[in-house]
């Protein structure tokens, strides 16, 4: 319960920061990423479109089209996951700087180290991005064959999970970095909070859901969500809720 009042407070504070029209320029760089998926989509449309094709060969049409088709659904699930994760490495810089800059419109705290200090937080949300992902896919990998072998278990649900578990603590580690939380420790937060990270993470992966809009929105909301639950977390001195 405590982490579903957690994320009901940081809604509400991310919902009137923005609608104060505060921080609303951190969404320009999803806009320009949003304008490069939509290029990338009409080539695997093309590719989706040839394997229809397939069913008119003679005999062993309906096979080739059939294998074409579930060989590009399995790649279509691992490349979902990792353009999520592309998303967050490209847009490391700007959510990095946009946790920051919530924090200390919440806290008032003010941040040592300049520009140094903000590239190693930026190199370090890149490298533990890359390692989320990585983590993730053996997740999926162990838990496709299981549900191979066990094929009444409930997939979907459990790739939900995964997935929103790794993405969400990738989103808490703006924060984590900021406050001098090392890699490893972090891992350890992220495992003893597992519940506020599938919730972050699987808030990202259904706005992410949205076409072209939820890669513009889902960064930026997320970002400044985790901040905000991370910081009620440590029990910091925040605004009341106002919305």
């Amino acid at each position: 319960m405590k982490a579903i009042n957690n994320h009901i407070y940081a809604l509400k504070v991310t919902a009137d920061t923005l609608a104060k029209g505060k921080l609303l320029v951190f969404f320009l760089p999803g806009l320009i990423v949003g304008a490069i998926y939509l290029s990338a989509t009409s080539y695997t449309a093309g590719v989706a479109e040839s394997a229809e094709s397939l069913n008119d060969v003679w005999l062993i049409g309906g096979f080739l089209s059939g294998t074409v088709k579930g060989t590009l659904g399995f790649i279509d699930v691992i490349l979902n996951e990792v353009f999520k994760f592309t998303i967050l490495v490209l847009l490391s810089p700007f959510n990095s700087m946009l946790s920051e800059r919530f924090d200390e419109q919440l806290t008032g705290n003010k941040f040592e180290g300049g520009f140094i200090r903000i590239l190693n937080d930026v190199l370090r949300a890149i490298l533990i991005v890359i390692l989320a992902l990585l983590f993730e896919l053996v997740f999926l990998l162990v838990w496709w064959i299981v549900s191979w072998i066990f094929p009444d278990i409930i997939d979907t649900l459990v790739h939900f999970l995964l997935s929103s578990f790794f993405l969400g603590f990738a989103f808490y580690d703006y924060s984590l970095e900021r406050y001098g939380i090392g890699t490893g420790s972090s891992w350890g937060f992220a495992f003893r909070n597992m519940l506020h990270m599938m919730i972050t993470g699987g808030l990202f992966s259904l706005i992410f859901m949205i076409p072209v809009a939820g890669i513009v929105i889902a960064p930026v909301l997320l970002t400044m969500i985790s901040t905000a639950t991370y910081l009620k977390m440590r029990g910091d001195k925040l605004p009341p809720e106002t919305v």
